[in-house]
């Protein structure tokens, strides 16, 4: 009798364990699915951060073109009193502005759909920032009883380098 309470007892908390464990593993493979997609999607706003242009005087992410170090600034002029064409006098006027990041932003676009599918969007804070031109991206994943914040990241583009 005793042997027999002990063997459903065992047999119980080893079943237990094997749930739990279960359920713990499928945790892990949903937060590393979840990290797959934010990664993904991450990478491809770094690439238009980082392929944002004002060489026409206006702004625009070239999201697969390279880009080389005279392609952030507008071109100078020999017949202009400054040296700067009219691009470079609307360029300089963006970086004296907060709306040098506003077209970024908006070329960065709503939350992909395969992002969504998952439960995750993101936002785009281009305000209060720790300083001019700069925004903040922040992935979240609604479940049915909470808000999660997966990853938020600070960033730069690369044009800003080219303010006076």
């Amino acid at each position: 009798m005793v042997a027999s309470l002990l063997l459903v007892l065992s047999l119980t908390g080893t079943s237990v364990l094997f749930m739990e464990s279960n359920r713990s593993s499928a945790a892990a493979s949903l937060r590393y699915r979840q990290q797959a997609l934010v990664d993904t999607d991450l990478a491809r706003v770094r690439r238009l951060n980082d392929r944002y242009t004002c060489a026409s005087g206006t702004c625009t992410s070239l999201g697969a073109e390279e880009l080389e170090k005279d392609d952030f600034f507008p071109a100078p002029t020999s017949t202009a009193a400054d040296g700067n064409s009219a691009a470079g006098n609307s360029f300089e006027a963006l970086c004296q502005s907060n709306g040098l990041i506003t077209q970024l932003v908006a070329d960065i676009g709503p939350t992909p759909s395969g992002l969504t599918a998952a439960g995750i969007t993101y936002a785009v804070d281009p305000n209060n920032q720790e300083g001019v031109h700069r925004y903040t991206i922040t992935y979240s994943y609604t479940n049915s009883t909470s808000i999660e914040v997966l990853r938020r990241v600070m960033l730069v583009p690369t044009t800003v380098a080219w303010c006076p």
